[in-house]
C-alpha cells in the first residue's frame, strides 16, 4: 500500500473494469464499425458481438439471449420496466413494491402516481425485509406488478425473492426485479425465482458506466422461463430496434464490454464473495473491537458479501465522511444517506429499518470488491477507529468548554 494511496471501498457505487473487459472493448471499437441493425458484413459482424454478449449475460441469470433489451443502464431498465407495464396495462395499474427502493423506482412510482397509478410501499423489518404476509395481501388488491429490489444498495440486504416470486406466481401478477447491486454477487435464476422482469447495470460487476440491460420475459413453453409473456410498452421510440422495446443505435462496444464482465463473474462468483464475505467480517470485527457505540446494519445472514454498514454513536456523519474521505490514508466509502443527502435528509433505508434521524445521519457504508484485501481492510478499520475517535474526542472538548 502506497503512501497516499485511497482506500477503495465503494464498490456498491461502481467498479474497476473487470480482467479483459477493456480489451474486449478495444478490440470492438477497433474492428465493428458497422451498424448493427444493418443488413451487411460489418453490420453482421457488429450484431454477433452483440448476440455473444446477451448469451453471456443472459447465462448468467438463467435466462434466454432473447430475452436481454440493452438499455443505458439500470435507472433506465427500472424506468422501463414501471412505466412500460404501466402504459401497456392502461385503465386500473396498482404496482406493489417496497419503502427501501432506490431512488430510481421510487422516483418512477411517485411520477406513476400523478397519472393516476396506485402503489402499496411495503415496510420492512429492523433487518430490513419485507414481510411475506403483507405482499400476500397487497396482492389480492388486483395489483399489477410487483417491483422489488434484490439487494438494497445502502445496506446489502438481500430479499428472499424466490419466496417473493412464488407469491407472485400464486396470485398470477408478474415480477420485476432490481438487480443492480445482485447481478454477479447473488444467484440468480429467472425460471426459478418467477421473475417476468430484471434489470441489470453492466458498471456494478467490472463491466463500462453507461449500459445496461433489462431482461424481459417473453412467452412461456418448452425450455423457456415459466409464466405469461409480459406485456411491455416502449419508452424510446425511433428506428424499432430491440423489437421496438427500446429503439436507438446499439453501442456495441459497450455491450461487448457488459458481455465479457458477465462472463468473467460466471466463473468466479461463488468464489469471491465467500472471500469478501470473510473480509468484511474481519473488517467489522475489528472495528466492533475498538469502538464502543458501533452498530451493524442487516444481520450477515441476510446481507450480501460485500456491503457493511455501520452506524455510530457519539459523531457528527457528515464530519465522519469528511474526515475519512480527506484523511491520509483516505477512505472510499459512503454515507448512509446519500441518496437523501441532497434533500437534507438521513436515509430513508435506515429510518425505515427503525433507526433514529441520528443514527441514521451517522452511517457509513463500507463495499467490497476485486481490490479489497487483508491488508486493505486492517488498514481501514485503523482509520476508521481513529477518525471516530478523534470526533469524540473533540465532541467532547467542544461541550466541556
Amino acid at each position: 500500500m502506497s503512501a497516499g494511496e485511497t482506500l477503495y471501498f465503494d464498490h456498491a457505487a461502481t467498479t474497476p473494469l473487470a480482467p479483459g473487459v477493456l480489451d474486449v472493448m478495444q478490440r470492438v471499437l477497433a474492428e465493428q464499425a458497422g451498424n448493427p441493425a444493418s443488413d451487411h458484413a460489418p453490420g453482421r459482424a457488429a450484431a454477433a458481438e452483440i448476440d455473444t454478449a446477451a448469451g453471456a449475460l443472459a447465462a448468467l441469470v438463467g435466462g434466454e439471449r432473447r430475452g436481454v433489451v440493452w438499455t443505458s443502464g439500470a435507472t433506465e431498465s427500472i424506468n422501463l420496466a414501471l412505466k412500460g407495464v404501466a402504459e401497456f396495462a392502461g385503465g386500473d395499474v396498482h404496482i406493489v413494491s417496497v419503502v427501501t427502493e432506490h431512488a430510481a423506482t421510487l422516483d418512477t412510482l411517485a411520477w406513476l402516481q400523478t397519472q393516476g397509478a396506485r402503489v402499496t410501499r411495503l415496510e420492512v423489518d429492523a433487518d430490513g425485509r419485507i414481510d411475506g404476509a403483507a405482499l400476500d395481501a397487497a396482492l389480492q388488491d388486483n395489483a399489477t406488478l410487483v417491483s422489488i429490489m434484490h439487494v438494497n444498495n445502502e445496506t446489502g440486504v438481500i430479499q428472499d425473492i424466490e419466496a417473493i416470486g412464488a407469491c407472485c406466481a400464486r396470485h398470477h401478477v408478474p415480477l420485476h426485479v432490481d438487480a443492480a447491486q445482485s447481478l454477479g454477487r447473488c444467484a440468480i435464476d429467472i425460471t426459478a425465482m418467477n421473475i417476468a422482469l430484471l434489470s441489470m447495470s453492466a458498471h456494478k460487476i467490472g463491466g463500462p458506466k453507461g449500459i445496461g440491460a433489462l431482461y424481459v420475459r417473453r412467452r412461456s413453453g418448452a425450455g423457456r422461463a415459466a409464466g405469461p409473456a409480459i406485456g411491455l410498452a416502449g419508452q424510446i421510440h425511433g428506428g424499432g430496434q430491440q423489437s421496438g422495446f427500446r429503439s436507438g443505435t446499439l453501442a456495441t462496444h459497450q455491450i461487448a464490454g457488459f458481455g465479457a464482465a458477465a462472463t468473467y463473474v460466471t466463473t468466479n462468483r461463488e468464489t469471491e464473495q465467500r472471500r469478501l464475505a470473510a473480509l468484511r467480517d474481519a473488517l467489522w470485527r475489528r472495528i466492533d473491537g475498538a469502538l464502543d457505540g458501533v452498530r451493524r446494519n442487516g444481520g450477515a445472514a441476510v446481507v450480501a458479501a460485500p456491503w457493511l454498514s455501520i452506524s455510530v454513536a457519539g459523531v457528527n456523519g457528515d464530519a465522519l465522511l469528511k474526515g475519512l474521505v480527506e484523511g491520509a490514508p483516505a477512505l472510499a466509502v459512503s454515507s448512509g444517506a446519500a441518496c437523501s443527502a441532497a434533500h437534507g435528509q438521513s436515509s430513508y433505508v435506515l429510518r425505515a429499518m427503525g433507526r433514529s434521524a441520528a443514527e441514521a445521519a451517522a452511517t457509513i457504508r463500507f463495499s467490497l470488491g476485486a481490490d479489497s484485501n487483508d491488508t486493505r481492510v486492517n488498514a481501514a478499520a485503523h482509520r476508521f477507529a481513529a477518525e471516530v475517535e478523534r470526533l469524540r474526542a473533540l465532541a467532547g472538548t467542544l461541550v466541556a468548554a
